[in-house]
């Protein structure tokens, strides 16, 4: 009776631990939205109007952060992610997000982390299959910077040199897990043009 009940606490426990991460995409996916539809109350509201984002739900961040929220768009995975403009725990679990503070797009090194994700299409989750020479764009506002990707190394949690500026190089880094989770894939892009409007 004993081997009867333990088998089906197992059971329960193994569904338990299956669902668990389809259970937080959900939950990710749902704070993912309230920025989409924030963004878009935002952008569609004339200047000086008052905007009312009480009324999103899951909505976990400021008007402010979500005036800051950028777009990276890698057209040969056919994805288009949000970049939040703070990397945290929360964030990371919603987003891609920028690494050091107070950067300016094109200027120096842009760098982006996002976690692998264990889904195809899911944040960085298929970066390291990028070719070189492919290019990304990071959209701020109506403001498109366009990289093109010039190398990709696995490198050490550590290695946090790859995060700095290169004197007389604008570029963007793009910072993601190995499968394992003990190193990091590392995917630099120069920057080719900006194009506004």
């Amino acid at each position: 009776m004993m081997k009867k009940w333990m088998g089906i606490v197992i059971i329960f426990v193994g569904i338990g631990l299956i669902a668990y991460p389809f259970y937080m995409e959900y939950e990710q996916n749902k704070e993912v939205r309230a920025l989409e539809e924030a963004m878009e109350l935002i952008m569609s509201a004339d200047e000086g109007e008052d905007i009312d984002l009480s009324e999103i739900d899951n909505l976990p961040f400021t008007e402010d952060e979500i005036r800051n929220v950028m777009e990276l768009e890698i057209p040969y995975l056919n994805i288009r992610h949000k970049v939040l403009d703070t990397t945290t725990t929360h964030n990371l679990n919603v987003a891609l997000t920028q690494i050091k503070e107070n950067q300016t797009p094109g200027e120096g090194n842009f760098t982006i982390a996002g976690h692998r994700g264990y889904r195809d299409g899911r944040h960085f989750s298929n970066l390291a299959e990028v070719p070189i020479g492919e290019e990304v764009y990071l959209h701020v506002g109506s403001t498109k910077y366009i990289y093109q990707i010039t190398d990709r190394d696995v490198i050490e949690a550590t290695d946090v040199h790859v995060l700095d500026d290169r004197e007389g190089i604008d570029e963007l880094t793009m910072i993601t897990c190995t499968i394992t989770g003990k190193q990091r894939v590392a995917v630099r892009a120069k920057l080719l043009d900006i194009v506004s409007g």
